[in-house]
């Protein structure tokens, strides 16, 4: 029974991380209508900003700050520059450019930070201990700072007025421009978001994994993509939902059938799920 506890414990804490990544991901594509593949990076490049500030001697929280503002901008520079001008073009050149950046981010982190694998300088904390069933504190701190982060992107939508711009640009936006919004600020303060969030999102995926490197985001990517569309492409809610079974899957498969392929379960739930819901748990964007 312990194990089973335990168990349920990794996999909320490893699917708050992914529901929370989804959502940054889902976010991005209910508003600009692509899948923006360079995403993963920008969980690699959160926790290499955080550990940065870290190795100078900073708090983990200040150095989070510094990392979520840095690759928010990162995300809007990238936007601005790269994805902007082929909105009109099309979907296939903006996901070859999006491979494109993924792979130049890829390779700058390491060529300047090394393929070494990073830990972050934080003191390891003793578990909570009920009966014969131990809670390590590492794992509910993780779980407890993705609901946040979600509950605070939840709120932002429904209501603020750029969450509200966000919405009506993701439903119509010709009709939420001829209603005076202006769309590049909302794409831009989209794109802020959801790096953001990515980036927030690499740094609990790195202290869940212990250690990190520079193809941690990369990797990471197709099980955050499954989670995007179990919960129905362009839900941030459905993306939260999804993300939770998928880490869920992943823990329950690892612990009871085998290790050795444990993502491999994220895509079996998936592929379940489609066969009979093929818009997704919640119903996503056609």
């Amino acid at each position: 029974m312990q194990t089973l506890v335990q168990t349920l414990i990794f996999g909320l804490a490893l699917g708050g991380v992914i529901s929370l990544c989804a959502v940054g991901l889902t976010l991005s594509y209910g508003v600009t209508g692509f899948i923006n593949f360079a995403y993963g990076e920008f969980l690699t490049l959160g926790a290499y900003f955080a550990m940065a500030p870290m190795a100078v001697g900073a708090g983990l929280l200040p150095a989070l700050v510094v990392s979520i503002v840095t690759v928010g901008l990162a995300g809007v520079f990238i936007a601005r520059i790269f994805y902007d001008p082929l909105m009109r073009r099309g979907l296939l050149p903006l996901l070859v450019t999006s491979v494109g950046i993924a792979f130049v981010l890829n390779n700058l982190v390491q060529m300047i930070a090394g393929a070494n694998p990073e830990r972050f300088p934080v003191p390891l904390m003793r578990p909570w201990m009920f009966g014969h069933v131990f809670v390590p504190r590492e794992q509910v701190m993780i779980l407890t700072t993705a609901l946040a982060a979600m509950l605070i992107v939840h709120l932002m939508l429904r209501y603020t007025l750029a969450g509200k711009k966000m919405r009506a640009v993701a439903d119509d936006p010709d009709l939420a421009r001829a209603a005076g919004v202006r769309i590049r600020r909302v794409l831009s303060a989209t794109w802020f978001v959801s790096a953001a969030i990515g980036a927030l999102g690499g740094v609990l995926l790195a202290v869940t994994q212990v250690t990190f490197g520079p193809q941690m985001g990369w990797h990471f990517l197709l099980v955050v993509f499954s989670a995007v569309l179990l919960g129905g492409i362009g839900s941030p809610y459905g993306a939260m939902i999804g993300g939770l079974v998928i880490g869920l899957a992943v823990e329950l498969g690892a612990t009871y059938i085998t290790a050795d392929y444990s993502y491999s379960f994220a895509f079996i739930v998936l592929i379940l799920v489609l066969i009979f819901r093929p818009r997704g748990l919640v119903g996503g964007a056609r």
